[in-house]
């Protein structure tokens, strides 16, 4: 299972890195909000996950996939991409500042 959830994550770091803004927003139009759910809620849990790897790479996507996010999700996001600054593991701080930076940028542009 964990080997299932790593490859799932990768698949999407890879792609959502590859896609540019206007494919990025194309995807989440064609996702309905259960769907959407489950994409946020699968980042969320991953941050907290065992696996160091699993939770840097979540870290990063979630800060990719925020300026997609609903209010309700995005405090959720934000909450828990905060939280990660506590986190032992150095590469998981930073993933999840570089994500808070993201953030922070996209909220000025609008």
């Amino acid at each position: 299972m964990k080997r299932i959830k790593k490859l799932y994550a990768e698949s999407i770091e890879y792609v959502s890195i590859k896609l540019n803004k206007k494919q990025l927003d194309d995807v989440f139009e064609c996702l309905n909000n259960r769907q959407l759910d489950k994409v946020f809620s699968f980042f969320v849990h991953g941050l907290k996950d065992t696996n160091k790897w699993g939770r840097e790479s979540c870290a990063k996507l979630l800060g990719i996939i925020a300026t997609k996010a609903s209010i309700e999700h995005f405090l959720q996001l934000f909450l828990t991409l905060m939280n990660g600054l506590k986190d032992d593991n150095k590469n998981i701080r930073e993933s999840c500042t570089k994500s808070l930076g993201v953030i922070s940028e996209k909220l000025n542009e609008k």
